[in-house]
C-alpha cells in the first residue's frame, strides 16, 4: 500500500489515490511547520480535515526504518501550531496506516485506513477522536475477502459517516467497498461493480447529507493501465453507478478524490494518460445534479507528469485541488489548482527547503478564503517528512 512516499497515489491496480482555497489565483501558499515522530525515518500525511480555520486534523503513517512496520499517525492544528496526537494500532497489526479523515466538528473526527494482520491479510481500520483521545472502532470485513482497505471517509455529523474503499474477493479480484457509521456501529453497504470489470475500487467519498453521498475511483475490464473512471451515488437507501465521461483517446484514467458542496454540485479529480507514452495529465469532472461533465484543467509548463490527488469545495463556485507534478528536471513538486466557477488556474506552492521531492495528498477548505493541504517530502532517497501548507 505504501508507495515511494506517503501514498498520495496508492499502487493498487495501476495507480490510485486517496483528499485549500485562496482568495485569488495570486494569493500565496505558505509552508507550516509539522512535527515528525522521534526517530522515525518515513513519515507522511495522506488526508486532512478542517472544521474551522483554527482546527485541522491530518492523518497518515510513520515508519521507524526502511524495513520496520508502519504505524498510524495523526497531527492536529490548533490555529497556532501542529502537534502529534497519540493514535492506537490494533494489537495484532504488523503494519497500519490511516488514509482518510473527516471532522464534522472541532471535537469529533473519524479516520479510516487499514492494518495488516499477523497472517498478512489487510483489514479495515477506523479510529475516532472525541476531543480528548483516539480510539479504535470495530469495522467489518466482507466475508471471504483476502484483503480489505478503506481509502476515504466523509462525516456529515458525529453519528453519520460513510467510508469507501475496496476489497479483494475470494477470486482475487478487487471490488468496491462502502461502510456506514450510524453513531453506534459500522456496517457494510452493498455497492455495485461495473459489468465486465476485472477490478474496481473506490478511492474517495464525499457526503453532502445523510441521503446524498458520492464515491469515486476506477475500474478496468482487461489489464492494468486500461483504467476507466468510476462514480457511485448513495441516495439514502442504495448505491448506484453513475455514467462518467472519459477523455477521447485517453488511457489509464482514474478519479482520486471528490468533494460535494451540495447534492447537486460535486467535483472529482485525478489524472489520465494522453497516449501510449504514458504521460499523465491532470483531470477533473463536475456533477451538476443530472450528469458528469469533464472540466479543462491546467498542467504546469514543462511538466513531464501531473496528477491531482484531492479536492475540497466549500461552495459550488470555489474548489481547490492538490497533487504534484514532475518538472522539466525530473523532480516531483507540489501542485495546487483553483476553480473559480468558470475555470481552473494553477496556484504557486512552495517547495520545502532541502526537499528532493514533494507532494500534496489531501486538502480541506473550511471557507472560500482558507485551505490547508497535507502531504510529505523526501530529504534523501528514503527519508520522508510530513508536510502541511496553508493558503
Amino acid at each position: 500500500m505504501r508507495g515511494r512516499f506517503a501514498a498520495g497515489v496508492l499502487s493498487v491496480i495501476g495507480a490510485v489515490a486517496m483528499g485549500g482555497v485562496v482568495a485569488s489565483a495570486s494569493t500565496a501558499w505558505t509552508i507550516q511547520s509539522t512535527p515528525n515522530p522521534t526517530g522515525a525515518m518515513q513519515n507522511g500525511l495522506v488526508s486532512v480535515s478542517c472544521p474551522s480555520t483554527a482546527a485541522c486534523t491530518a492523518v497518515g503513517f510513520s515508519v521507524a526504518n526502511t524495513s520496520g512496520p508502519g504505524v498510524t499517525l495523526a497531527e492536529r492544528w490548533s490555529g497556532a501550531s501542529w502537534v502529534i496526537q497519540s493514535t492506537p494500532n490494533p494489537s495484532v497489526a504488523t503494519d497500519s496506516q490511516l488514509n482518510g479523515v473527516s471532522c464534522p466538528s472541532t471535537t469529533s473526527c473519524t479516520a479510516v485506513g487499514f492494518y495488516t494482520s499477523g497472517s498478512g491479510s489487510e483489514m479495515t481500520l477506523a479510529e475516532r477522536w472525541n476531543g480528548r483521545g483516539w480510539a479504535i472502532q470495530a469495522t467489518p470485513n466482507p466475508a471471504g475477502a483476502t484483503a480489505s482497505v478503506l481509502s476515504g471517509v466523509s462525516c456529515v455529523s458525529t453519528s453519520s459517516c460513510t467510508a469507501a474503499g475496496y476489497y479483494a474477493s475470494g477470486s482475487g479480484s478487487d471490488v468496491t467497498l462502502a461502510e456506514r457509521w450510524d453513531g453506534t456501529s459500522w456496517a457494510i453497504q452493498s455497492t455495485p461493480n461495473p459489468s465486465g470489470a476485472t477490478a474496481s475500487l473506490l478511492t474517495g467519498v464525499s457526503c453532502a447529507s445523510t441521503t446524498a453521498c458520492t464515491a469515486v475511483g476506477l475500474y478496468h475490464k482487461s489489464r492494468p493501465g486500461s483504467d476507466t473512471t468510476l462514480a457511485e451515488r448513495w441516495n439514502g437507501s442504495s448505491w448506484s453507478i453513475q455514467s462518467t465521461p472519459n477523455p477521447t483517446g485517453a488511457n489509464g484514467i482514474q478519479l482520486n478524490g471528490v468533494s460535494c458542496s451540495s447534492a447537486t454540485a460535486c467535483t472529482a479529480v485525478g489524472l489520465y494518460r494522453k497516449d501510449v507514452s504514458g504521460v499523465g495529465v491532470t483531470f477533473a469532472e463536475r456533477w451538476n445534479g443530472s450528469g458528469w461533465v469533464i472540466q479543462s484543467t491546467r498542467n504546469p509548463g514543462g511538466a513531464r507528469r501531473s496528477h491531482l490527488s484531492g479536492v475540497s469545495c466549500p461552495s459550488a463556485t470555489a474548489c481547490t485541488a492538490i497533487g504534484s507534478y514532475t518538472d522539466s528536471t525530473g523532480v516531483e513538486v507540489t501542485l495546487a489548482e483553483r476553480w473559480n466557477g468558470t475555470g481552473w488556474v494553477i496556484q504557486s506552492t512552495p517547495k520545502p527547503s532541502g526537499a528532493t521531492a514533494s507532494q500534496l495528498s489531501g486538502v480541506s477548505c473550511p471557507s472560500t478564503t482558507a485551505c490547508t493541504a497535507a502531504g510529505d517530502y523526501l530529504t534523501g532517497s528514503v527519508t520522508s517528512r510530513t508536510l502541511a501548507e496553508h493558503g
